[in-house]
């Protein structure tokens, strides 16, 4: 993750981010996976993978803003506070999916299947998006999960918007071709 956060942030910010990254990366999933396990989330270990994943990126994003002459102290509470914001954001997201019972109660059967067929082929396209090469698996996780617009996406990982498309039709197509190899096994 360190090498795609440092070719995102530029030649200018790779110190800033260099800094962070090995100072408080171990630091931060610790405190993610405590959060999100104290809250009871099974997938905790995982969760706070992405948390911080999501964390750096909105450092870099932000990287300008950072100044490393201030006290440690708030630098620390910063990247903290972006921890926590995201965590609080996984958390949210998965009471919304525990509370599907209520949300299904009203539908027949046919379209309570219907609907979680779908929740969980969208799950099993997430999971085969992070197993691709990293190029393609980051521009569709931002583009397609995180719902991030071409712009944002090139300027995050500093390309031209040109490449963010293509990157997004050649990782459709690696998805294509790996489910059709899974369909013929």
């Amino acid at each position: 993750m360190l090498a795609f956060l440092l070719t995102v942030a530029g030649e200018s910010n790779r110190e800033k981010i260099e800094y962070i990254y090995n100072k408080y990366h171990d630091d931060m999933i610790r405190f993610a996976r405590h959060r999100l396990k104290s809250a009871g989330l099974n997938s905790y270990e995982v969760d706070a993978e992405d948390v911080v994943q999501n964390a750096f990126l909105k450092i870099v994003k932000y990287i300008d803003a950072i100044d490393l002459s201030r006290p440690e102290k708030q630098l620390k509470a910063y990247v903290f506070s972006i921890v926590a914001n995201e965590t609080k954001n996984v958390i949210a997201d998965r009471e919304a999916f525990d509370n599907i019972d209520t949300y299904f109660e009203s539908l027949s059967d046919e379209d309570f299947f219907a609907k979680l067929q779908i929740h969980i082929r969208y799950d099993d396209v997430v999971e085969k998006i992070k197993g691709l090469d990293e190029k393609y698996s980051i521009t569709l996780f931002l583009y397609y999960v995180q719902k991030t617009d071409v712009k944002t996406i090139a300027k995050i990982m500093g390309i031209a918007e040109k490449t963010v498309y293509t990157r997004l039709e050649r990782g459709k197509r690696l998805l294509l071709d790996a489910a059709s190899r899974e369909k013929k096994s």
